[in-house]
């Protein structure tokens, strides 16, 4: 009678154990890989291979300022300037700092000399911050091939190598701008459009105090509803102006709620944090959707029909 027994009970104690095992499978499928490596390697270069491509024809260092005595202070041999806010943005638009457009950019870079399939590469003295700016701009327009050196002045000269004041002119270009990437953009319409989509998730790249209203930078201060703040500064080393490891910018904005499964739309006041909190996003981790609000706070704050959080 036993033995007769045995044999059943057996079976279901193997079938429960199976049972067991491979509910546990999917839970550790499904578990968070830790992120080490840039998504985009060619997003980033260094002071060496700056140093190895001084002499291609087809790079063009560009020194990012928003004042040009920063640039005359001292620049990476052959750098050529760009004035951030009176070279990149659109003095007709009347939300300050939005981006210039299609036809002023190629106006610029022919001026400047620049080819449609040079490399530039864009750095500038201040944590990346203008760069990331200026990456965003060019790849927006989708030139094919832009690099950002990764701490820029502050780490050329703290690996001993000098600057130049010796000035730079190309015999000028016939550029052409490419299209505008729609997905790399948006208006405050479209984000008033999103703010009860729960696939879309806001990024506030502004420090504490505006975020909370208590730091007013347009007619009204706070921050615009649902939106996670995470001040950009927090990417940065501020000791080397570099960005921080690809880790730990993957622990800083995966603890703050933002997943590469949703739609993550980021906004400072006028577009420039926000853009480099995309760069760190989209190039550095890879998420697939990230969009830069350029109009940001300036443009939604001082909206009285705008809705806000403080």
């Amino acid at each position: 009678m036993h033995t007769q027994l045995f044999g059943p009970i057996l079976w279901i104690l193997l079938a429960w154990m199976v049972a067991g095992c491979t509910a546990v499978a999917p839970a550790a499928q499904s578990a968070s890989v830790p992120v080490t490596t840039v998504a985009n390697p060619d997003a980033l270069v260094d002071s060496a291979w700056v140093t190895e491509n001084l002499d291609n024809p087809n790079v063009r260092l560009l020194a990012i300022h928003s004042k040009r005595e920063d640039y005359d202070a001292g620049f990476l041999p052959g750098a050529l300037y760009i004035h951030l806010g009176e070279n990149l943005t659109n003095p007709d638009d009347p939300t300050e700092g939005q981006i210039l457009t299609q036809e002023a950019l190629s106006a610029l870079f022919s001026q400047l000399g620049i080819e449609n399939d040079d490399t530039l590469v864009v750095y500038d003295g201040n944590n990346n911050l203008l760069a990331a700016r200026a990456y965003w701009v060019f790849k927006y327009y989708q030139h094919a091939d832009v690099r950002l050196y990764d701490g820029g002045l502050t780490q050329w000269v703290a690996a001993g190598n000098s600057l130049s004041s010796e000035p730079v002119a190309l015999p000028a270009s016939s550029y052409v701008a490419g299209d505008a990437d729609a997905a790399l953009r948006t208006t405050g319409d479209y984000v008033l459009e999103h703010l009860e989509d729960p696939n879309t998730v806001l990024c506030d790249a502004r420090g504490p105090g505006e975020y909370a209203g208590t730091d007013v930078r347009a007619a009204r201060g706070g921050h615009i509803p649902g939106a996670i703040n995470v001040d950009w500064a927090e990417a940065v080393n501020q000791e080397t102006g570099t960005f921080k490891p690809v880790s730990d910018l993957a622990a800083l904005y995966q603890k703050a709620g933002f997943a590469p499964d949703k739609q993550i739309i980021t906004y400072c006041q006028t577009g420039v944090r926000g853009a480099h909190t995309w760069f760190v996003l989209s190039q550095l981790l890879g998420y697939p959707d990230v969009r830069n609000y350029d109009g940001s706070w300036v443009e939604w704050g001082n909206d009285p029909a705008k809705p806000l959080e403080q």
